[in-house]
């Protein structure tokens, strides 16, 4: 059987790194996602998928990832419940095995300058070969 999730979009906050009672770390943050296809308005829908991940890898996101950065997330899907005044309530997060960060320190720079403008509109300039 194989639970394989691979994600590519965007964090929506800064990931901050907590730490366990166990002494471990771990950061909990939001991915967006925009649908393949545009709804019946035109507009295209996006999906905001919860996501965690632990140890060294956690600490590496919490330390380079930014809000709106683009990241690849590799992961399982996972589901857990937990019971909270008398109710059971049901959560389901990606548990995060890996990320890449999908943009260059130029490109968040010009979208970090271009915080009002839509993030589809941004033209970024190709530079030439060197050979």
């Amino acid at each position: 059987m194989l639970n394989k999730m691979i994600m590519i979009g965007r964090l929506v906050q800064q990931p901050e790194l907590q730490t366990t009672a166990n002494d471990k770390h771990v950061t909990r943050f939001t991915i967006a996602v925009n649908r393949k296809y545009r709804g019946q308005d035109g507009e295209r829908q996006t999906d905001f998928i919860q996501t965690v991940a632990w140890g060294k890898l956690a600490e590496s996101l919490a330390s380079y990832g930014t809000k709106g950065s683009l990241v690849a997330i590799d992961g399982e899907l996972r589901t857990r419940k937990y019971e909270k005044d008398g109710e059971t309530h049901y959560v389901s997060e990606v548990l995060c095995n890996g990320f890449q960060l999908l943009e260059s320190r130029a490109q968040r720079a010009v979208r970090e300058n271009n915080v009002g403008q839509d993030l589809a509109d941004l033209v970024l300039e190709e530079e030439p070969l060197p050979f």
